[in-house]
């Protein structure tokens, strides 16, 4: 019994240490953005609605900017590779979820956009996490502001 428990014990731990270590990487990942290569509010905005992004499910542009800014930090170059998925650009497009994107510019603002808007059209905009767990709430007034 005790010998299980170790056994247990350990394998909870190294999944812990990885979980870790994979939350700090993410965390780092997209803190990498410096405010010199963030994409202003507007132009977000602008490719949003170039895009057909705005209104779509609903959803209005102030979100979609919202949303870009919660998940890239407002950086077109933003990327996220990690062991389970590829994110890239201002909407943080995974290419391993969305294979229909290769080939595609995803750090291109509008390429970026107009790849959003076939994600939103297929699987609305839960499929950012940052919709659904609200983290895109902080950034609405300025979403709003470039609206």
């Amino acid at each position: 019994m005790s010998i299980r428990r170790t056994v247990k014990s350990s394998l909870r731990n190294r999944l812990a240490a990885v979980t870790m270590v994979g939350a700090v990487t993410t965390g780092v990942g997209i803190m990498a953005a410096s405010p010199a290569s963030a994409a202003s509010d507007s132009s977000i905005a602008l490719a949003a609605k170039s895009a057909g992004l705005s209104g779509c499910r609903g959803v209005p542009t102030s979100t979609w900017v919202a949303i870009a800014l919660a998940e890239s930090g407002g950086n077109p170059s933003a990327r996220l590779a990690t062991s389970i998925e590829d994110s890239r650009g201002l909407w943080q497009i995974n290419t391993w979820a969305h294979p229909w994107t290769k080939g595609i510019n995803l750090y291109d603002t509008h390429a970026n956009a107009a790849a959003a808007k076939k994600v939103c059209s297929s699987q609305g905009p839960t499929a950012w996490s940052t919709y659904t767990n609200g983290a895109y709430l902080k950034y609405l007034g300025r979403g709003h502001a470039a609206g």
